[in-house]
C-alpha cells in the first residue's frame, strides 16, 4: 500500500467472516506512506472482501475491495483517491468489479427502458414490436453475461451476483414481481455459494432477506423445509453451517415462525455440522415438537422479592396431564407485550372449552414486577399461574428456549411436545374449537 497523502493517519484493516467483521490489523501510516496489509495465518490464503478504513480522522475514507488469495499492491499519490488515480498492480481489485457492474447496468437499463416503453404504448403502436424485440435481445444478453460470470475465476465475478441480491436484481431479467421473488429463492437455494457469501460482507442481510422471502412470499412451510435441506446439504463447513442455522433460527424466532423452526429441526440435528447451540439455537436441544418437554421449575417467593427468600417445586412434564386431563397447554407471555395482551384477552373466554377438551392450562409470565404480574393475572380463570420475576432469564424460559412472547406449547398425556406456536388460533384450530 502506498498512500503518502495520508501519512500519520491511523487505520483499521478488516475482513468479513459470516456475521462477524474481524479487525485483523490496526496501525498508523508511516511518513513515506508505504505499508503492508497482512492477512493473519489463521485466515490465509483469504479470498473475499475486505475493508481498509482510515480512523481517527474527520475526513475518514478507505477502500472496500476483493482479495484474490495472493499478493497485490495499491498506490495513490493523490489526497483525494478515486477510480482514476488509484493504481493496482497484480490484481484489479476494484476496477474489474466496476467494469462488470457497468456492463451489467447497461444491459439492465436497456431492458427496463424497453419494458417501460411497452407499458406506455399500445400494442398497435408501430414501434411496439421493435420494443418487444429489443427487450428480448437484452434479456438474452443478460443471460449470456451471467454465464460469462460463471466462467470468470476472479472473486469479483462471484461477488457481483451477491451484490445484485441486495439490490433486488435477479439472475434472469423479468418484469413480474412474483417471478422475481421466486428467482431470488432459486438462486439462494440452488446456486448461491455460501463460501463466497461468508466472506462477502452481506451474509446476515441476505439470510434475513431469504427468511423474509420464504415466510412472506413463498409462504409454504413444507417448501421452506425442502429448500433449507438443499442449502443444508450444500454447506460443507461446520463454521459456516452453524452461523447459517443460527441466523435462520434467530429471524424465524423474531418473526414468530416457530412451526418453521420445527420443520427444519430434524435436518439441523441430523446434519452433524452444528458446532455449538447458543442463543436461539438452544431450541433444537430443548423444546422441539416430538421431544419430551422439560420439567417446570416453579419458584414461590416468600416475603418481599428483594429478600430473595423462596422455595422451589418441580412439576414433571410427564405428570402435568393427570386425572381427567389428556393434554397440557403451556402459555409463555409477558404483560405489556402487544401480541400477549391480545392473547390474554381471548384465552380466558376459551378456557372452559379447552378444559372440556381435557386440556390443562398453565401460564408462565416473564413479568419482573410483582404488582404488574398480580394485577394482570388476577382475573385469569385457570388456577395454574406462575411467575419467578426473572423475566425471560427465568429457568422455564431458558429450559424451553423461549426468546419471544407469546409462545405456546401443547403437550400430550406423557408430556411430549405435540405443538408449538405463537398464536392461540392454531391451538383452537387443532382442537376444532370455535374462535
Amino acid at each position: 500500500m502506498e498512500f503518502p497523502a495520508f501519512a500519520g493517519k491511523t487505520f483499521d484493516f478488516v475482513i468479513f467472516q459470516g456475521s462477524k467483521v474481524e479487525t485483523v490489523m490496526q496501525d498508523t501510516i508511516p511518513k513515506n506512506g508505504k505499508f503492508k496489509l497482512t492477512i493473519p495465518k489463521k485466515y490465509a490464503p483469504y479470498t473475499g472482501m475486505c475493508r481498509w478504513l482510515i480512523t481517527g480522522s474527520a475526513e475518514g475514507g478507505g477502500i472496500d475491495m476483493a482479495i484474490p488469495g495472493y499478493d497485490f499492491s495499491i498506490a495513490c499519490l493523490s489526497a483525494k483517491p478515486d477510480n482514476e488515480n488509484i493504481v493496482y498492480q497484480g490484481f484489479e481489485a476494484v476496477n474489474e468489479l466496476n467494469r462488470l457492474n457497468s456492463e451489467q447496468k447497461t444491459i439492465i437499463d436497456k431492458f427496463e427502458t424497453m419494458s417501460k416503453a411497452m407499458q406506455l404504448y399500445d400494442k398497435k403502436y408501430p414501434l411496439y414490436a421493435a420494443f418487444a424485440k429489443e427487450k428480448g435481445v437484452q434479456a438474452k444478453a443478460y443471460d449470456e453475461f451471467q454465464e460469462a460470470l460463471k466462467l470468470n475465476p476472479n472473486f469479483n465475478a462471484r461477488f457481483l451476483p451477491i451484490v445484485n441480491l441486495t439490490q433486488g436484481i435477479p439472475h434472469h431479467l423479468t418484469d413480474d414481481y412474483k417471478q422475481k421473488s421466486l428467482l431470488f429463492n432459486e438462486f439462494i437455494t440452488q446456486k448461491m455459494s455460501f463460501e463466497d457469501l461468508y466472506v462477502s460482507g452481506h451474509w446476515q442481510g441476505i439470510i434475513q432477506s431469504w427468511v423474509q422471502l420464504q415466510t412472506n412470499v413463498v409462504n409454504d412451510k413444507d417448501k421452506f423445509a425442502q429448500d433449507f435441506k438443499q442449502i443444508s446439504d450444500r454447506i460443507k463447513s461446520s463454521k459456516h453451517y452453524t452461523d447459517f442455522v443460527g441466523k435462520v433460527t434467530f429471524y424465524l424466532t423474531q418473526y414468530g415462525k416457530d412451526d418453521y423452526i420445527d420443520s427444519i429441526a430434524r435436518t439441523v440435528l441430523s446434519s452433524g455440522k452444528v458446532t455449538e447451540y447458543l442463543g436461539s439455537m438452544q431450541v433444537y436441544l430443548k423444546a422441539i415438537v416430538g421431544m419430551q418437554a422439560p420439567d417446570l421449575q416453579i419458584t414461590e417467593h416468600i416475603g418481599k422479592l428483594e429478600d430473595h427468600n423462596h422455595k422451589g417445586t418441580i412439576l414433571k412434564s410427564s405428570e402435568l396431564a393427570m386425572g381427567n386431563y389428556t393434554q397440557t397447554l403451556l402459555v409463555f407471555y409477558q404483560s405489556g407485550c402487544g401480541p400477549c395482551e391480545a392473547l390474554m384477552q381471548i384465552l380466558p373466554g376459551k378456557y372452559e372449552a379447552l378444559k372440556e377438551q381435557g386440556i390443562r392450562v398453565i401460564s408462565i409470565s416473564a413479568d419482573e414486577g410483582e404488582l404488574l404480574y398480580k394485577n394482570s393475572s388476577k382475573d385469569y380463570p385457570w388456577p395454574d399461574k406462575y411467575c419467578d420475576f426473572e423475566g425471560k432469564n427465568g429457568l422455564n424460559f431458558k429450559n424451553y428456549a423461549v426468546k419471544g412472547t407469546p409462545t405456546l406449547f401443547l403437550l400430550d398425556k406423557k408430556g411430549a411436545i405435540v405443538q408449538k406456536t405463537a398464536t392461540l388460533e392454531e391451538i383452537l384450530r387443532f382442537h376444532k374449537i370455535e374462535k
